[in-house]
């Protein structure tokens, strides 16, 4: 059909005088962008009777009639414009002008948001060299990345920003340990910017962990996340993230070794954050067996430090901190055999099984067997489904014995109930 603007013109007019035509139009707007053409109809059901009356009326209807059928076709309408008074108008045209914006199908709609993020992302890996594998892994949208896409979509001026940050980041990566809100000072000029609950701070971590060159699993505990960081020499936390050592002797680039070493000539104990731990080259037992024991219970840990008072021992105070991995890597280094007992349940078991993947020529299990699990049993506890279910995660052979008695019992052991047998098998080793 040909346009006649003084029609249209006319036309649009015509309609706005009565607000029903407005509820109607987005009607067929919407069926116009779902279908991508003027076809199908559109339900009545949301018209007041006065409506339909006015409706019935330019369709030169009955009104039972229309209330009978209770929708109204596009074509219909585009039919009876013809009819009335308007001339040769297409319905399309009509929404267009009404609406003062084009009507583009919602196929079109996406095609043309996936052409122009298509060319969003080149342009910003053709302006973010060092950051370029990164974007074009994010662009494949694979499913870790979905929160992304969403960022994207939700603003591209925005997630150019964060690309600034982040390709800044990446090239200015300390060569020596920096506390994070000092690097997020130097990068953002806000030393929150790399916080864990910010945005720029969630993309910094899943950009490293890609740098990583790792299986892409981007880590979610606090422990995890501090130790990614720290790979690329940026800390978190340099005082609170420690760990308790007793008879441990370091070798150091200062004369901090004679601190090691006086506290293990009087079996002192000694709470290493891991700032300290930065000046240390090795780590060595205090003996020459080359074995370690680890605990993660400070109770346990001091019970069997009294009883056996020249024993090397290592207390993590429950999941693995920083300073705690960091000591572990240390002794592995210098082929030492670490001793790992904690508590009989499924977080235990997690931790176990973490040393053994990481440290598998290193680690020995003690008193986490079948048997130790039995006489450490409390029946004043239950393990919860949902912890059960952590479970399934730790697929290691020497864990699975462990793993199923503990399914079918449902019931935690704790590491008091052994501390007898342990503090026995301390002593028969110094």
């Amino acid at each position: 059909m040909k346009k006649d603007k003084k029609q249209l013109k006319e036309a649009v007019k015509y309609f706005k005088s009565d607000s029903v035509y407005q509820k109607l139009f987005l009607e067929f707007k919407k069926k116009y962008e779902s279908l991508g053409r003027v076809a199908g109809s559109v339900s009545l059901k949301a018209f007041t009777h006065e409506e339909m009356a006015v409706l019935a009326e330019f369709m030169g209807m009955r009104l039972d009639q229309l209330v009978e059928k209770n929708k109204l076709t596009l074509l219909q309408f585009e039919k009876q414009l013809t009819l009335y008074r308007f001339g040769e108008i297409d319905l399309k045209d009509l929404l267009e002008v009404y609406f003062n914006q084009p009507l583009i199908s919602n196929s079109e709609q996406r095609e043309n948001k996936l052409h122009q993020k298509n060319k969003y992302f080149n342009d910003l890996k053709n302006k973010f060299h060092l950051i370029r594998d990164w974007l074009a892994y994010i662009e494949s949208n694979p499913a870790d990345a979905h929160w992304i896409h969403r960022l994207i979509d939700g603003s591209f001026e925005q997630f150019e920003t964060y690309t600034i940050h982040l390709n800044k980041s990446i090239d200015s990566l300390p060569d020596k340990p920096v506390r994070l809100p000092v690097f997020a000072q130097h990068i953002t000029s806000n030393p929150h910017a790399f916080d864990r609950n910010e945005v720029l701070g969630r993309l910094l971590i899943h950009l490293l962990t890609f740098k990583l060159g790792e299986k892409m699993l981007v880590p979610s505990s606090s422990e995890e996340i501090s130790e990614l960081l720290f790979s690329f020499n940026i800390l978190r936390d340099d005082i609170t993230n420690y760990v308790t050592v007793v008879n441990l002797l370091a070798e150091t680039e200062s004369d901090k070794d004679k601190l090691w070493q006086a506290a293990s000539d009087s079996n002192s104990v000694l709470n290493i954050p891991i700032r300290e731990l930065f000046h240390v080259q090795s780590l060595h037992s205090n003996n020459s067996r080359k074995e370690v024991w680890v605990v993660e219970n400070s109770g346990v840990f001091s019970s069997l430090l009294e009883e056996v008072p020249n024993a090397p021992l290592i207390c993590t105070h429950g999941q693995f901190k920083l300073a705690a991995w960091k000591v572990f890597d240390l002794l592995v280094e210098s082929d030492h055999i670490l001793h790992y007992a904690s508590d009989l349940d499924p977080e235990g078991i997690g931790m176990a099984y973490r040393l053994l993947n990481r440290y598998p020529e290193n680690v020995k299990l003690w008193k986490m067997d079948k048997s130790s699990y039995h006489n450490s049993i409390s029946d004043n506890d239950t393990i919860s489904e949902a912890r059960l279910n952590q479970l399934s995660n730790f697929n290691h052979p020497l864990l699975t014995e462990v793993s199923n008695v503990m399914l079918e019992r449902k019931l935690p052991g704790y590491q008091e109930a052994l501390l007898d047998e342990m503090i026995e098998d301390l002593k028969n080793k110094m």
